[in-house]
């Protein structure tokens, strides 16, 4: 299923298993909001590794975004398995998973340097990941204050959540903070 691509100041949803080929597709359909040369990319991930998001970027799009960040959260920041050599437009750190607060430092960090020419694309893989390192009501207000940033940055962005693995209530309680929400599964 593709995904529509949301307009810019739009925080989206993804509601798809984790581990499945509806949740690639709809997160690379939703990056695709103009071309490459006029992206910055932010990837958060706590699972994936820094080279195979970069080379899944080329796969699909050819060419790499004008800028690129990725946070991997528990992972090394020179983390490049599956590549040899990451680009130089392409900026990679790490963040402690049980920190909420350093994580919302680094993409602070990150939306300040943010190039206002260029379109601002955010994924965010995953919440479920999250709420296995933080309680729901951290991750509530991580999110709010999150999302507000990428609105006011006139960003697309989208946050990936696994609906097998919460109960409604916590699924009802987080789909607020979002302007969209889609179900992949």
């Amino acid at each position: 299923m593709a995904a529509d691509t949301p307009t810019p100041g739009t925080n989206v949803l993804v509601m798809a298993p984790s581990i499945s080929e509806a949740k690639q597709t709809a997160c690379l359909d939703l990056q695709a909001v103009d071309s490459a040369a006029h992206h910055n990319v932010l990837h958060i991930t706590y699972s994936g590794v820094p080279g195979e998001l970069v080379d899944q970027w080329r796969d699909h799009y050819g060419e790499l975004p004008a800028r690129m960040g990725i946070v991997a959260v528990g992972g090394q920041p020179g983390q490049t398995a599956g590549n040899d050599s990451i680009a130089e437009n392409v900026f990679v750190t790490s963040a402690n998973p049980n920190d909420v607060t350093g994580l919302g430092m680094r993409l602070n960090n990150y939306l300040n340097d943010h190039d206002e020419d260029s379109q601002l694309v955010v994924c965010f893989d995953s919440v479920t990941e999250m709420l296995q390192f933080e309680d729901l009501q951290p991750v509530f207000k991580f999110l709010h204050m999150f999302a507000g940033q990428l609105r006011d940055a006139d960003a697309v962005a989208h946050f990936h959540l696994d609906p097998g693995a919460h109960d409604n209530k916590t699924i009802n309680r987080l789909k607020p903070l979002f302007d969209d929400a889609i179900d992949v599964t």
